[in-house]
């Protein structure tokens, strides 16, 4: 009834019948699709709800009645080995280049990701990412092209958001992206972000800003944005977004290049008005641009134009012959056309926590652990009771009396027969066994998701040594290992998306900073032309053959303390050179200096102050003898 009410709704708002009929048919899309996926919805609100320290305990499954009352004291078991699995590094980009010309090319691309990586906010997105995973199973980066991003000199830049599961409604039936005919996004927006964003200006009512309740939460300045995109007939990616009744936009293939254009001579827009003197400019899709001037890639150079061979004709277009009747060929400068590079991926990284056959979403920690969770909130809330419900009695002889004021010392009146039965009797329950039990279901958590008290920083009885207790933490991290593979590999799908996100929108050069080998800053840009290419019949064609990873010491390079501490030990065992020489300080403090170690500079400086001046000194002692190493004397000087 909801649906067909959402429809009707929808078919008398839309003036033009045909988006009528396609809001409607997406709007029924989008229901089926939720309603496939609402047992999961479901899921992931008590996942949230268990991760946050709910009361809400579980029923007897072998009894039929309900629960009763909440638990009064949790142990958050689900909170605390969550948080200690979290890792706040970011995996660094690592560009593994196919053919051997484009090594130089895989280093630009590498040193364009770092950059883009530390200014997208990535630790921020890693900080939820990390969780959400954890909690759900899984968790996604939706990645854009926003054309009011950039720099001064630049016209766009990649924006990257963290979408919860909540958030994505998969289709029914199918869990892998890449095999998806269509997929859906939901998300909060203001009225005037609409506005700003779509130009498109909505009235808003019975919105439902948590997607999971038919109770809407009324609120007339936020609607709920649905984004549908889909593979459409030619195999390319279509998007079609709305909210509430009104399209926002509608386009069969969104990655196709799109540029404003004066609507009186065609020009692209390159100021708020043409050289022919418009100010009006339309959107229009493009597949070939025509360039201008002379491109310098990694192979080769192109010229923007080139000579060609083509039959002379007349005013009628027919082909002019020569006196044997053969067509007269003239020659004519053409302009390179260059076909727009089109990503055709779909703009979502779903990062797994441990994957599971058939499954959307990957195995979720909190699931795993549920039982005991609920186990120990029983517990606890079983053992507080026990406490709280025990005391002291005071015992004394029928009909005595008691003062009842609040002095230190109260008087009790009692016969001298009767002195004995007056006393203090304390009623306390036995709650070793509840300890236990509550101990035990926290081992069994532990153990289940492969989580030592070494691992988490705690006493650990079992690790006597130091050796022992770091074993320990490798074992520990060797179950996680897992997790850990999938972080990466979501982190390298998502810098391959970047790069060619990069490759299809960025039209001017994105300036980018690296570090050399020796410390000193180098500064370039990524310029997407630089990655053209010419196939052997002549097709130009754009690179983008690399073979996208993560460098497997990021975790340690962006841990500053175990850096320093692997730095000393090679210090020590001589790998720098003689301990004590001035060249091997040197090096020391340069490693230290790159790393971040305080004042490591200034101690660096004053070792180079030293070197030369040692190397003065030998320098001034070399002038005084000759070729043969003996002092030399000026002997005209002496004579006269």
């Amino acid at each position: 009834m909801r649906l067909k009410k959402m429809i009707k709704k929808a078919v008398d708002t839309v003036v033009n019948p045909e988006e009528a009929k396609k809001l409607s048919q997406w709007k029924n899309r989008f229901e089926k699709a939720r309603i496939a996926y609402e047992s999961e919805l479901e899921l992931i609100s008590r996942r949230d709800e268990l991760y946050e320290g709910s009361r809400k305990v579980e029923k007897n499954p072998n009894s039929n009645s309900g629960v009763k009352k909440l638990a009064i004291n949790v142990r958050n078991i689900c909170y605390e080995l969550i948080e200690s699995q979290v890792d706040s590094s970011i995996p660094s980009p690592r560009v593994i280049p196919i053919h051997k010309e484009d090594e130089e090319a895989a280093k630009v691309i590498e040193a364009f990701l770092t950059n883009e990586i530390q200014t997208l906010g990535a630790e921020i997105l890693n900080d939820q990412n990390e969780r959400t995973t954890y909690v759900q199973g899984a968790d996604f980066f939706h990645v854009e092209w926003d054309s009011s991003k950039g720099l001064h000199t630049t016209y766009g830049d990649i924006v990257i958001s963290e979408r919860h599961p909540r958030q994505i409604i998969p289709q029914p039936g199918v869990v892998d992206f890449d095999k998806m005919d269509y997929f859906f996004i939901q998300y909060n927006m203001t009225k005037d972000f609409i506005k700003r964003k779509y130009g498109v200006d909505v009235e808003l009512a019975d919105v439902d800003h948590n997607f999971t309740t038919e109770d809407a939460m009324q609120c007339d300045d936020i609607g709920t944005v649905t984004q549908a995109y889909y593979r459409n007939k030619n195999g390319g990616i279509g998007v079609f977004i709305w909210c509430d009744d009104y399209i926002l936009e509608d386009m069969e293939d969104y990655q196709k290049r799109r540029i404003e254009v004066c609507a009186k001579c065609g020009k692209p827009k390159t100021g708020e008005k043409c050289e022919c003197g418009s100010k009006k400019f339309v959107e229009e899709v493009q597949d070939y641009e025509i360039i201008n001037e002379k491109i310098v890639t990694f192979t080769e150079t192109f010229e923007p134009t080139f000579e060609e061979e083509v039959p002379l004709t007349d005013a009628n277009g027919a082909p002019m012959l020569n006196e044997v009747g053969k067509p007269i060929i003239t020659t004519k400068t053409r302009n390179v056309k260059l076909p727009y590079y089109k990503p055709n991926i779909f703009p979502i990284v779903e990062r797994k926590n441990v994957s599971r056959y058939n499954k959307f979403l990957g195995s979720s920690d909190i699931d795993v652990i549920r039982d005991q969770q609920d186990a120990i909130s029983k517990i606890g809330s079983k053992i507080q009771e026990k406490i709280l419900m025990g005391g002291s009695y005071l015992q004394l002889p029928k009909n005595t009396d008691v003062e009842t004021s609040d002095k230190e010392y109260k008087i009790i009146r009692v016969d001298q027969s009767n002195a004995n039965l007056v006393g203090v009797r304390t009623t306390q329950a036995d709650i070793s066994q509840d300890l236990s039990m509550l101990a035990q279901n926290y081992s069994f958590a532990q153990s289940t998701l492969g989580i030592t008290n070494a691992f988490q920083g705690k006493y650990d009885a079992s690790a006597r040594s130091g050796s022992a207790k770091q074993y320990s933490i490798n074992q520990a991290a060797g179950r996680l290992e897992s997790k850990r593979v999938m972080k990466n590999a979501a982190y390298a799908k998502l810098y391959e998306m970047m790069f060619k996100f990069a490759l299809a929108y960025a039209d001017q050069p994105m300036p980018i900073s690296s570090e050399n080998t020796d410390g000193s800053k180098e500064y370039s840009a990524f310029d997407r032309y630089m990655f053209l290419k010419r196939d052997s019949a002549g097709e130009y064609y754009w690179n983008d053959e690399f073979i996208f990873t993560t460098n497997p010491t990021s975790t340690i390079m962006t841990n500053r303390e175990a850096m320093w501490q692997q730095i000393d030990l090679k210090l020590q065992s001589g790998a720098f050179g003689p301990v004590g020489d001035l060249q091997t300080s040197l090096l020391y403090w340069k490693l230290m200096e790159k790393n971040g170690y305080p004042n490591a500079g200034i101690i660096k400086d004053s070792i180079e102050a030293r070197i030369s001046e040692q190397e003065g000194a030998r320098n001034d002692v070399s002038a005084m003898q000759g070729g043969d190493g003996n002092i030399q004397f000026d002997l005209q000087g002496l004579v006269g």
